[in-house]
């Protein structure tokens, strides 16, 4: 076992017990705000499938993906993408998970057919993922250790208050302007975040080991991406025992 001389030199503002309070709070409104969105993201989509469907042109059976493929981007790359955060930095993680998310909701916005669309919606659960997967590492570093508690009730309170919520912002926003808005108004707010995150967000020591780029790819995001999308069509198609009998076959229970 070796230690590197140089490894505290590699965060320019290293965060010992957390942040001053004014600098804090500008720090917070960064995290929770991106935190908000990415998980807004997660439902929001929902409500406007059938609009969707009809101007773009799709099957129900197709524009269901919409939701699907930011789920699936987001799952497989949640922990390759936190441990990547530990060794270039989880600041680095986030701010990055969060311009492509913004940028991706710009192209969501813009989509012209549903391969479009699903594209971008990729994207968007990459950035998601991004945002996701080092937030709780930035919350122990941005609140003092007597805080943590705190903090990671905040952060829980924000990502329930963002689900509960996802329906009824979709139908408001749905309600005054087309499905693209959904997408578009993520753009003021990730602009907002990114340019707050850039001054406040710590530097987080990194660690000194190798990304694991073989165990990241095979381990991880493949196994996780091919077990969502095997499961995904089972959804769609139930058993057909289950459309004429609430009860599965006798041959199940014995004789």
């Amino acid at each position: 076992m070796f230690v590197d001389a140089n490894a505290a030199k590699r965060s320019s503002s290293p965060v010992t017990d957390g942040l001053p309070p004014e600098r804090r709070r500008w720090a917070l409104a960064a995290i929770f705000t991106a935190l908000a969105m990415a998980t807004l993201d997660t439902a929001i989509a929902n409500i406007a499938l059938p609009a969707i469907a009809a101007d773009l042109g799709a099957s129900p059976a197709d524009v269901v993906w919409v939701v699907n493929v930011y789920q699936i981007a987001l799952v497989a790359t949640l922990l390759p993408l936190g441990a990547l955060g530990e060794i270039v930095g989880h600041r680095r993680i986030y701010l990055g998970g969060l311009l492509l998310f913004t940028l991706a909701s710009l192209g969501c916005a813009y989509a012209w057919s549903l391969p479009s669309l699903l594209t971008a919606r990729a994207l968007q659960g990459l950035g998601a993922s991004g945002i996701m997967s080092v937030n709780s590492a930035l919350i122990s570093y941005v609140y003092p250790n007597h805080l943590l508690g705190r903090g990671f009730g905040h952060n829980a309170l924000v990502v329930a208050t963002a689900f509960t919520l996802g329906p009824t912002i979709a139908s408001g926003i749905l309600a005054l302007g087309s499905w693209p808005w959904l997408f578009a108004v993520n753009i003021p707010f990730g602009l907002i975040a990114m340019g707050i995150g850039m001054k406040t967000l710590p530097d987080t020591p990194r660690a000194v080991r190798a990304f694991d780029f073989p165990g990241a790819v095979w381990q991880r995001s493949v196994l996780v991406f091919s077990f969502s999308a095997s499961a995904v069509p089972r959804t769609r198609h139930p058993p057909s025992w289950s459309r004429s009998n609430l009860h599965p076959p006798r041959s199940w229970w014995g004789s």
